[in-house]
């Protein structure tokens, strides 16, 4: 067992990469360091923090499990004090339970290393434990290190046969800016540049393509696949895939169905990574 910034952790690799997560806290996986190297990919921000209504709220870096949509209550409930980690084969699977008067939920990670491919699988879920309906969506969100650029497809196929409907969406927040230098849209991508700047900026779009990629300076592309749903089954004006970054981090986020939880119900959202060495031309996922 090892240490991240004082938060005890466990390992587990293949041949291609090793994952740190940590064994008391989070969900949360805080390391992806290609084999041969030192070099975290993942975000590292353990002083960063906000307050929520129930305390301060540490995303500390790396890749956690939200549910929303962003409802202070809810989504910042803090999770860096517990959890329960349980080895399982080639993985762990990682559980944190909310027990406050307003809801009571578990939010549970499983992630499963593929032994001979640079391969891992992440099951998101969660489960209501109240006694009363609760609406949420699985938020997987990612903190990666700055330096790079990421990519969320567009659709390339028509919405109709005539090319009457419209078949693409760009969902801006209050602080995003069109003219911020990083962003770039293209016909068939929104890229944004992981350059440090104090404003923020976020996008989201729905993509029927189903990955997601981040490509860093340092020559490695990490390629996220989901299952994709019917538009009108997502939060955030029908949004799959998020982007924000600021100053010292970049998130890629996926978001599962938003749905209404009823007691003991649970829903779940799986990523697929896939970790390559040399460039996202390379790979042709355009």
């Amino acid at each position: 067992m090892s240490d991240y910034y004082g938060y005890p952790t466990r390992s587990i690799s293949n041949k291609y990469f090793s994952l740190d997560v940590l064994a008391a806290a989070g969900p949360r996986i805080v390391r992806l360091i290609p084999a041969g190297t030192n070099l975290n990919l993942m975000a590292e921000v353990p002083a960063a923090f906000w307050d929520s209504p129930h305390g301060r709220f540490y995303p500390l870096g790396g890749h956690r499990l939200w549910a929303g949509p962003e409802i202070p209550e809810i989504t910042y409930a803090p999770d860096h004090k517990s959890a329960v980690l349980q080895e399982i084969s080639d993985g762990f699977c990682i559980a944190h339970e909310d027990h406050f008067d307003s809801f009571e939920l578990l939010k549970e990670l499983t992630l499963k290393i593929d032994p001979l491919s640079p391969h891992v699988t992440l099951t998101h879920r969660l489960k209501n434990l109240g006694q009363q309906p609760l609406r949420v969506l699985p938020w997987a969100i990612t903190q990666f290190r700055m330096g790079g650029k990421a990519h969320l497809p567009l659709s390339k196929v028509p919405a109709d046969a005539l090319q009457l409907l419209p078949n693409r969406n760009l969902v801006l927040w209050p602080y995003s800016r069109l003219e911020d230098n990083r962003f770039c849209l293209n016909n068939t991508c929104v890229e944004i540049d992981a350059i440090p700047d104090a404003e923020a900026l976020k996008v989201g779009i729905y993509s029927p393509e189903g990955w997601a990629a981040i490509e860093f300076l340092e020559g490695w592309v990490l390629v996220k696949r989901f299952k994709v749903l019917p538009p009108e089954q997502h939060g955030d004006f029908n949004t799959n895939l998020q982007c924000y970054v600021r100053d010292n981090f970049i998130e890629l986020e996926t978001l599962g169905q938003l749905t209404t939880l009823q007691p003991q119900e649970e829903i779940l959202h799986v990523e697929e990574w896939e970790l390559h060495q040399g460039t996202l031309a390379d790979l042709k996922l355009n």
